[in-house]
């Protein structure tokens, strides 16, 4: 069976502007907040999107970005209803209750779609054909300024200004991308300079943004920390903290309905394992080491070795124990600073394939969205909000380099750091 993400609110041209009510009332429960997007595009080797020089950098990101569109957009509201008194906090588990939402997009200016991005899009399952006919149509840049209440692109954009009325943190994962197309795409026109463009992310998310891949990265330290790795061994790790019966673990409960009075609970973590059914692998089976480290392997299905993520975090557990018991043979601390926590359990959300593919199917704007903010949960549990917020916070992963692209507020305004590191 293939990946089966959360429920979430498709929005299209056709419900936008009956469920805008709805969104907004989601969006004002927020404790924080995740975004993803999927575009057409991340541009050629030509276009130089990785430059050392992170000025010239975003240069040629913005030109990819003004070049291509956005397909979808993916809204997740993670809302902590202890703050809100509406559960009494004290016991094991920390809920949140989660709203999720994929917008299909369809720019209205011209725009060019790469032919990998093309396919990625198709084999994650994106149906072009809905986007042609029911994509909310929006024209990028400068806002048109229209004064039609049923306009989708109004709607749009109403719905992405009421983001940034809310104090609460923004979640990415790897953003800075992200970032700059949701700027240009529901926002403004890109600024010329790199430092105009953080100075702004700095005034339009008041509560600061926190990528989640830097804390993994350069926090926890993660062997992986690609989008989809992280989440599996996150939630695998959440089912065996509830199973313990002793140590606090995450409880999320997707809510689904029509309007703001009907909301489902939909209890993530009280299912149980008896629909989870492990397949026969050979026992030669090997795990693809180019996947498990970086998300995506140059051979796709003509890998022989597998990309099924539980396979490939069962065996990495393997490995780690087999070191384990080697240093305990040689007399070396079980405890060592290199052990690792890989759980083996099966966990109940999100069945796997053994296809070498199928794990694309993680890529969807609001799948995406939705891990990026179970990360964010995580990363709160273990390190505490304190310490995310107030050290994490404005840390922007930045691909190739060694220190993250840092948003820093003085006596002066905003200020970029890192710009040559």
């Amino acid at each position: 069976m293939q990946p089966r993400p959360p429920d979430f609110t498709d929005v299209n041209k056709d419900n936008i502007s009956t469920l805008e009510h709805v969104i907004k009332n989601a969006l004002n429960r927020a404790s924080f907040i995740a975004l993803d997007t999927e575009f057409t595009g991340l541009g050629g080797k030509e276009a130089n999107t990785r430059a050392p020089n992170i000025e010239e950098r975003y240069i040629n990101l913005c030109k990819v970005v003004k070049t291509h569109a956005v397909v979808a957009f993916g809204i997740t509201i993670f809302e902590d209803p202890t703050a809100s008194g509406q559960v009494a906090s004290g016991g094991l588990e920390k809920q949140y209750n989660v709203y999720n939402f994929n917008f299909t997009l369809l720019s209205q200016v011209d725009h060019i779609i790469s032919p990998r991005s093309l396919q990625f899009l198709s084999d994650s399952g994106f149906d072009f054909n809905k986007q042609i006919r029911r994509g909310i149509p929006y024209t990028p840049g400068r806002d048109p300024t229209s004064v039609s209440s049923n306009d989708p692109n109004a709607i749009m954009r109403s719905i992405f200004s009421h983001i940034l009325t809310r104090n609460v943190p923004i979640i990415v994962h790897n953003g800075f991308l992200d970032l700059i197309y949701i700027y240009y795409s529901f926002y403004a026109e890109l600024p010329e300079k790199l430092s105009t463009f953080v100075a702004d992310l700095g005034e339009m998310f008041h509560a600061g943004i926190v990528d989640t891949k830097y804390i993994a990265d350069y926090v926890t330290r993660e062997k992986s920390s690609f989008l989809a790795y992280l989440f599996r061994k996150y939630e695998r790790e959440q089912v065996d903290r509830k199973n313990s019966g002793d140590k606090s673990y995450l409880l999320i409960r997707i809510q689904k309905g029509c309007d703001n009075s009907q909301w489902t609970n939909m209890g993530v973590y009280e299912k149980t394992h008896t629909n989870v059914t492990s397949s026969k692998r050979p026992l030669e089976q090997q795990y693809c080491e180019q996947y498990a480290a970086h998300g995506f392997c140059s051979q796709r299905m003509r890998c022989g070795n597998s990309h099924d993520l539980d396979f490939i975090l069962d065996e990495q557990a393997k490995e780690v124990d087999s070191k384990r018991k080697r240093r305990k043979n040689q007399h070396i601390d079980e405890e060592s600073n290199s052990k690792e926590h890989v759980s083996a359990s099966m966990p109940p959300t999100v069945i796997p394939s053994t296809k070498p593919d199928q794990y694309d199917n993680y890529h969807s704007a609001h799948f995406d969205a939705y891990m990026t903010g179970f990360i964010f949960a995580r990363q709160l549990m273990k390190y505490t909000s304190a310490t995310v917020m107030n050290e994490y916070k404005n840390k922007l992963y930045l691909i190739s380099k060694n220190l993250p692209l840092l948003i820093e507020k003085n006596v002066v305004g905003w200020t970029l750091m890192s710009v040559e590191c």
